[in-house]
């Protein structure tokens, strides 16, 4: 059973509706679903800005003290939705905001808790990436495959992966492209806690209820302090410059090409 279905049966959902997540609340905890069903929840533009927005209406809630994102069991999010990313170029992606509501979710003060229990790739595991807390299950798929559309990660995935990871194993997941398990992205480091699929959904729900129960006050105060320690602002910036250097690239439109037509890229470097 997923994370939703003990969801519609536990928690009371808000009022506020959106097209492609789902808010629940229960107590001190916040539930947010990624809900693109037939888009197996990949990441458009207006689905960043529902998850910012329904990140912070949940932040508003004076009882809540900590949220937990989740997708369902098969897909956390497979990363960005490549049909709306073929019409984009580096000045239209820039003036639509492509990453402005990933970027915003920095302002959450309360503690975000991932719960990846399927595939969380590119902009899925960066979203992951951007969250204080991850727990996957075993079987759980992580990977950073930009590079197979040419492209590379462009929510903070090569700095933060370089700071959590070190610069080999950054390296060596976003060059390659392969996809890691659960259990491997906890000995790299940047998995908190490994489950098993079995029980997933009720443990994952008993470690954000049990840090729910600690003061408010000091979850926020240990998120910033640990935050802080993460300042790569200029880093970030350059890594996004590259990303739009590359969205503009010939490779790109090849590689993107061949996803979408399931089809083998052929490079022109």
């Amino acid at each position: 059973m997923g994370l939703i279905n003990i969801a519609w049966k536990k928690y009371k959902i808000i009022l506020k509706t959106y097209k492609n997540i789902i808010i629940n609340v229960d107590k001190r905890l916040g539930l947010l679903t990624l809900n693109r069903k037939e888009q197996n929840n990949s990441l458009n533009i207006e689905t960043s800005e529902e998850i910012y927005k329904g990140l912070k209406e949940l932040e508003m809630n004076s009882s809540i003290r900590v949220i937990l994102i989740q997708g369902n069991q098969k897909f956390f999010s497979p990363g960005a939705d490549i049909k709306e990313l073929k019409d984009l170029n580096a000045e239209s992606a820039r003036s639509k905001g492509l990453f402005n509501f990933f970027d915003k979710i920095k302002e959450i003060n309360i503690p975000i808790i991932a719960a990846v229990e399927g595939y969380a790739l590119g902009g899925g595991m960066e979203l992951a990436l951007l969250c204080d807390i991850i727990i996957a299950s075993k079987e759980s798929k992580f990977g950073q495959p930009e590079v197979n559309l040419g492209l590379l990660p462009g929510i903070g995935g090569t700095q933060r992966l370089r700071h959590y990871l070190g610069k080999h194993n950054a390296n060596l997941l976003c060059m390659t492209g392969e996809l890691i398990s659960g259990q491997r992205a906890y000995e790299l480091g940047f998995v908190s806690i490994v489950l098993e699929k079995n029980n997933f959904s009720s443990e994952a729900i008993k470690v954000a209820s049990k840090i729910a129960l600690k003061p408010k006050s000091s979850l926020i105060e240990i998120k910033k302090l640990i935050s802080n320690n993460l300042n790569i602002n200029n880093d970030l910036k350059q890594e996004r410059n590259s990303f739009y250097k590359l969205l503009n690239s010939e490779n790109a439109r090849i590689g993107i090409a061949a996803y979408l037509n399931k089809s083998r890229p052929e490079w022109k470097d």
